[in-house]
């Protein structure tokens, strides 16, 4: 991990697409790399729930989540299984985006997220971030895996083959 080591720790979100494969691969990659690390905090458990509590609300076919991150923290999310709405409501992160790059941002937004998108982040400031999605769950259980996974052979083909071609492309540049 050292050879991460910059000026500003959200830097280190640079080196997942530079020097590894196809993205979700790349982050899949480096989520059990940082998962080794004194103090990463794992999905699901009391853990997580303690520091970066989830808000969860279930109605009239709306799934909605907001999570809190602190600031000084590096989150990997899931993989998006919808197109569906996000809204970056309080704080400053920097974020890997689907094209590899690094774009610091502030909130208040609102991003249109896509089927296939994993977002991997450094919080400069507390931050909060809620997904709304449309679905016929009836339990937030349901809910979670209708709307995320965190492996991507779980996405529609023509999403897969998009995105590598995309990597691809990159390749050649």
């Amino acid at each position: 991990m050292s050879r991460f080591k910059k000026e500003d720790p959200s830097d280190i979100l640079w080196g997942i697409h530079k020097e590894r494969g196809l993205l979700w691969e790349s982050i899949e990659q480096f989520r059990q790399d940082i998962s080794q690390i004194k103090g990463a905090v794992l999905h699901h458990t009391q853990e997580m729930e303690d520091t970066f509590p989830l808000k969860h609300h279930l109605k009239d076919g709306l799934y909605t989540r907001t999570i809190f991150m602190p600031k000084g923290s590096l989150v990997v999310s899931f993989i998006h299984k919808t197109n569906h709405p996000s809204f970056f409501m309080k704080g400053e992160m920097s974020i890997l985006v689907d094209d590899g790059d690094v774009k610091r941002i502030k909130a208040p937004m609102v991003i249109h997220t896509e089927v296939g998108t994993q977002r991997v982040a450094y919080m400069h400031e507390d931050c909060e971030w809620t997904c709304v999605y449309r679905t016929d769950a009836s339990t937030v259980e349901e809910a979670e895996k209708e709307v995320y996974t965190d492996d991507y052979r779980e996405l529609p083909d023509g999403i897969i083959a998009k995105r590598l071609e995309k990597w691809l492309e990159y390749q050649q540049d």
